[in-house]
């Protein structure tokens, strides 16, 4: 872990100047998801709940750092949730203990964004879901650190570099942006789509809202659409690791199996420890029939991010079944219902389970939503 010192840490404003910039990323690979369902285009792997469902939760959280992990009293852990399914983000500063809440939240799966000044960046994934509240609708989740995982999972923070790129938009397409991001947290998409093609407009160089408006319309299933806004994205910036990542993700979806193979590999090879692009290249291999490679990238996602959003498990399940491993098969299958006890799908795993149990003759894995 890099130290966390004054001299080399960048001053409040422009803490929070990199905020601003990671809240506009961090919702760039939360993640193309749906494409798991490659096996059967109208079977989705996990699906978010209703957000017009009545029952809303508050998550509470605690994020645990080493001591001296942060050098300044004024300087404080940001925390950002986006919706995997739907569009949506919430943001909040933790106190100084590292606590930190956010409200009125629909069921879903979610991704959290934890920015530790001086350090990086953390991804997790979480369940606001029944199974994990208390009778008032909390769900509590800690988050502890130990240097070496922050050594190994977090994304270092780059500070004091700033891209031609990023100088040559204008302000105003900027306050789009961030409109944008205000519409998303009301759960308007299409205001926020509205926002983020008005500061496209302005500044077709503005890679984060281009990318962006891709994942919104990929959660709207408009898949076309979103790789095309990928790959503008791309234009605008070869390096930029968000819509290469998401790119990926939608080839899955839509069958360019090839290309979605190559896009994976330089994904996951920029990035070796992110777990959304070690589950998109597992998944690459496992619909080219790579079943060796597949399991590597689909066990380093586990061990990135258990609960992964793209439902590892699943196609570990189908693996092992295949290749007449029961056992494994079983605890992979089991691991998803820890994770994600109230998806839509659990009901098709308990069955799946069940099939596998009895030893039916029937193929088992047929009834896994994948």
């Amino acid at each position: 872990m890099r130290p966390a010192t004054l001299s080399c840490s960048p001053p409040l404003r422009s803490q929070t100047a990199y905020v601003r910039k990671r809240r506009a990323q961090a919702v760039a690979c939360l993640g193309l998801w749906l494409g798991i369902g490659f096996l059967g285009p109208n079977l989705l792997p996990l699906r978010a709940a209703n957000p017009a469902a009545k029952n809303l939760f508050e998550f509470r959280g605690q994020v645990t750092i080493p001591p001296r992990t942060i050098s300044h009293r004024v300087r404080r852990i940001f925390v950002a949730l986006f919706g995997v399914t739907t569009p949506f983000s919430g943001r909040t500063w933790a106190d100084p203990r590292g606590r930190f809440r956010l409200r009125n939240l629909p069921p879903a799966t979610y991704s959290l964004s934890i920015y530790i000044p001086g350090v990086g960046e953390v991804r997790q994934t979480v369940e606001i879901t029944p199974s994990f509240a208390d009778p008032k609708g909390r769900v509590e989740k800690k988050f502890v650190f130990d240097e070496q995982t922050l050594r190994v999972q977090a994304r270092p923070v780059q500070s004091g570099v700033v891209s031609v790129r990023e100088l040559s938009i204008p302000e105003k397409a900027r306050r789009e942006f961030g409109k944008a991001q205000s519409r998303l947290r009301s759960r308007d998409a299409e205001g926020a789509i509205r926002r983020l093609k008005r500061a496209v407009e302005l500044a077709p160089q503005f890679v984060e809202a281009v990318n962006n408006l891709g994942i919104i319309y990929y959660q709207k299933q408009d898949y076309s659409t979103a790789e095309g806004y990928f790959r503008n994205a791309l234009e605008a910036d070869p390096e930029a690791f968000e819509p290469l990542v998401n790119l990926g993700g939608v080839l899955l979806v839509i069958g360019g199996a090839t290309e979605a193979m190559e896009i994976n590999q330089r994904a996951q090879a920029a990035r070796p420890l992110d777990a959304l692009a070690n589950s998109q290249l597992g998944l690459s291999y496992f619909r080219l029939g790579d079943f060796e490679h597949a399991v590597q990238f689909l066990q380093q996602t586990k061990h990135l991010d258990a609960g992964h959003f793209t439902n590892p498990q699943l196609a570990l399940a189908r693996i092992y079944l295949r290749r007449s491993q029961e056992k494994e098969a079983l605890q992979e299958l089991q691991d998803f219902l820890e994770q994600h006890p109230d998806s839509p799908e659990a009901d098709n795993v308990r069955a799946t389970i069940e099939r596998i149990q009895q030893s039916q003759a029937s193929p088992a894995d047929e009834g896994l939503p994948l």
